[in-house]
């Protein structure tokens, strides 16, 4: 067996079944692999690596378990890097694997040479490499522990041409059991005093509850204690949005209750965010003497924040624990909570906000609501289109949300074919601008050719929106500089790749389409 071939059967071992490829010279045993086993790995050739990089982040996101995607040296790895970097930021788990020069040759600038380590060492939670052929089972089953243990995120694998050709009697390793990181008693029993001492506590939900399918654990502690939750930045499926202890999406642009609830509260619980800068308004939120608890498992990510209390733990045994402790609220605060989600419901209603123009977005995703169901995945790009859908959306069900936090444009078409592949009997519509669309959206071909049935609604309004608005608002109108763009027929260029397509000019249209 190849080199290559091992790193499938490997990958067979762990329980990958999802590839993503630009065919590259330099793994050609890999794909051979992949061929040989294509009733068992399903493999997606890409137009572009980093469209193939952000189908991987967003079938990771939803399946909470790794893709693969294999990339040539050089360019090939340059391009996945805006999809590894969302992956990154996103806590996503992702195998990224690169066919690299033949390791006589390394270090000495040869054709496409980049040392992965040093491109990837800030955007990658590892990046692993090897010389040895009869090493590269091992080094594949150990990027796929680090890609799923703790924090996930994506696992950069360096291969030369060399090793991923040559023979190797390695035996293929299969996965160990998963460490559940139970939380200390102690700390428990300090976080509930803090949480039972606080007038104005205040839940802030983020990734981790995703990946650790703690939805309902969540709630179930939020309701113990009539405790409001705000979903961090574009996880809003954290929890059902029903709930009547939700109290909105921590978005760029916030509604009154929710600014005045972060300026009032007396504790922040933190439950599996990393705090990014969106969620926290650039650590604003923390900046002004609030009490901090920070569950989450990663000591990199707790030891970033000065918190009160850090919890270095999974969700489900820590929310499960506080939740047996908790106090039961007073009326007070049982009270409150349900005011604040009675004003998220306000926030939310479609109507309420004037839109300019021929197509209220608002309605847009108001029709959308009422022809899907709430297990249907909504995926959205970069851009400010997207708060209408963070705002209008409401997300009953987990794992029913994708986009970046790390607001990376050109997501959502190839996020899209991700989510369809990581949830095959549901339903999926990504939204997406003009902008997003130019950079990404020929990979609508690639959902055309494997028979994958997606929804793309692009948002086109010609222009960069929220930079122009950026412009408008420190310099005055009249001062547009490459903000401004010339948009094709998009409805042309899709059917072009053989997608049926529809053009909407006025709100009314957009129900038949």
């Amino acid at each position: 067996m190849k080199g290559g071939e091992a790193v499938i059967e490997t990958l067979l071992a762990h329980g990958v079944d999802t590839a993503f490829t630009v065919p590259g010279e330099s793994f050609l045993y890999a794909l051979e692999g992949l061929r040989r086993n294509a009733d068992k790995i399903r493999t997606i050739s890409v137009r572009q690596e980093g469209g193939g990089a952000f189908m991987a982040e967003a079938f990771g996101k939803l399946a909470r378990r790794p893709a693969a995607l294999f990339v040539s040296r050089g360019p090939g790895s340059s391009n996945a890097a805006i999809g590894i970097h969302t992956a990154m930021q996103d806590s996503t788990p992702m195998l990224v694997f690169v066919g690299h020069v033949n390791s006589g040759s390394m270090g000495r600038e040869a054709f496409q040479e980049i040392d992965q380590r040093s491109f990837f060492g800030s955007v990658a939670k590892a990046v692993l490499a090897t010389e040895d052929t009869d090493d590269i089972t091992r080094i594949t089953s150990e990027a796929f522990r680090l890609s799923m243990e703790g924090r996930p995120g994506p696992v950069i694998v360096q291969i030369p041409r060399d090793v991923s050709s040559n023979e190797t009697a390695a035996s293929i390793l299969q996965p160990g059991p998963r460490e559940t990181r139970d939380p200390e008693a102690e700390l428990i029993t300090k976080a509930i005093i803090m949480i039972d001492a606080a007038k104005a506590p205040l839940v802030v939900a983020g990734e981790m509850v995703c990946n650790q399918d703690a939805s309902q654990a969540l709630m179930d502690f939020a309701d113990a204690a009539a405790l409001p939750v705000m979903s961090a930045y574009r996880r809003l499926d954290v929890m059902a949005n029903g709930h009547p202890c939700y109290a909105g999406h921590l978005e760029i642009n916030r509604f009154e209750s929710q600014m005045r609830t972060i300026e009032e509260c007396d504790l922040v619980i933190s439950v599996g965010s990393r705090l990014d800068g969106i969620t926290t308004a650039d650590d604003t939120m923390l900046s002004r003497g609030k009490p901090l608890i920070h569950i989450y498992p990663d000591r990199t990510v707790l030891d970033r924040f000065e918190s009160d209390l850090a919890i270095d733990a999974d969700m489900v045994p820590t929310l499960t624990a506080l939740t047996a402790k908790i106090s039961a609220p007073n009326a007070a605060r049982r009270s409150q909570t349900a005011s604040l989600h009675d004003q998220f419901l306000a926030f939310s209603q479609p109507g309420n906000f004037t839109a300019y123009g021929d197509v209220d977005l608002a309605r847009v995703i108001e029709i959308v609501g009422q022809s899907v169901d709430d297990e249907t995945t909504i995926v959205t790009d970069a851009g400010s289109f997207s708060r209408w859908i963070h705002r209008y959306r409401r997300f009953e069900r987990p794992h029913t949300k994708a986009g970046p936090m790390s607001g990376a444009m050109g997501y959502s078409v190839p996020g899209a074919i991700g989510a369809k592949l990581a949830r095959p009997e549901q339903e999926v519509v990504a939204f997406v601008g003009d902008g997003g669309f130019m950079m990404t959206g020929q990979e609508l071909v690639t959902a055309v050719e494997q028979g994958l049935s997606i929804q793309v609604i692009v948002c086109d309004n010609s222009v960069h929106g929220s930079i122009l608005a950026g412009q408008d608002k420190n310099f005055g109108s009249g001062h547009e500089m490459a903000t401004v763009l010339q948009s094709p027929d998009f409805a042309a260029v899709a059917k072009a790749y053989g997608a049926e397509a529809f053009t909407v000019a006025h709100t009314d249209e957009f129900s038949d389409a």
